[in-house]
This record gives structure tokens, C-alpha cells and sequence, in this order.
């Protein structure tokens, strides 16, 4: 199962919370999206290179890509010693929370950084 650049963008944009005016949400991620933050009333700051959000991208996708890809071998979690899923869903939720739970960790860290 491979997730769709659309979930990606999505990921992306709740978990950095990057802020764009609603007009510059919409050419990046569309006009629904767009449509969705004017109705929130959420309006988004200017602080990201397109640049840097490519670079996001790609990064996500070949981890996603990477962890997604079966083995032959059964395999267990390192911390936990469960086996590893086969089944492509649970492949799927797994890869998507392993990527959300990095972002949170260095976002988290980042604003330890900008707290002190």
C-alpha cells in the first residue's frame, strides 16, 4: 500500500504546523485545503522555503518507501521484540506513525531549543 503525496502533504502540514497565509496553503496543497482553512478561520505564517518542504517530501517519501518495502525474513521490533507485520495496512500505520512521531521529536526539541 503506498501512501498518496496528498496524505503526505497533510502530515506534513499538521504536524510542522507551518504557516502560510490561506491563498499560499492553497497553491501548495490545493484549494480545498485552502478552502478548509478560511472556513477555520486558521490563518497560516510565511516560513518555509519551497525548497525545504520539497526536500520534506522527498525525505518522507523514500523513508516511507524504504519501510514499506517486505522482507523475506520474519523480523522483530528492537525495543519491543514484537514481529514485524507483513500485512500491508498495518505496514502502512506503522511507517505513518514511526514519520509522525519523528517530526513531533525534533519539533519537540526545537522548541526546548527556543524556550531557554
Amino acid at each position: 500500500m503506498k501512501i498518496t503525496k496528498q496524505r503526505l502533504k497533510q502530515i506534513i502540514k499538521e504536524e510542522l504546523q507551518v504557516t502560510l497565509t490561506n491563498e499560499e496553503a492553497g497553491e501548495m496543497f490545493g484549494t480545498e485545503v485552502q478552502q478548509e482553512l478560511e472556513e477555520q478561520e486558521q490563518p497560516l505564517v510565511e516560513s518555509i522555503n519551497v525548497d525545504t518542504l520539497e526536500n520534506l517530501e522527498n525525505a518522507i517519501k523514500i523513508a516511507y518507501e524504504e519501510m514499506m518495502t517486505p522482507v523475506e525474513k520474519d523480523q522483530v521490533y528492537a525495543d519491543t521484540g514484537e514481529p514485524v507485520s507483513k500485512d500491508p495496512e498495518v505496514m502502512h500505520r506503522d511507517v505513518v506513525g514511526f514519520i509522525v512521531q519523528i517530526v513531533t521529536d525534533v519539533t519537540e526539541a526545537k522548541g526546548d531549543i527556543q524556550e531557554q
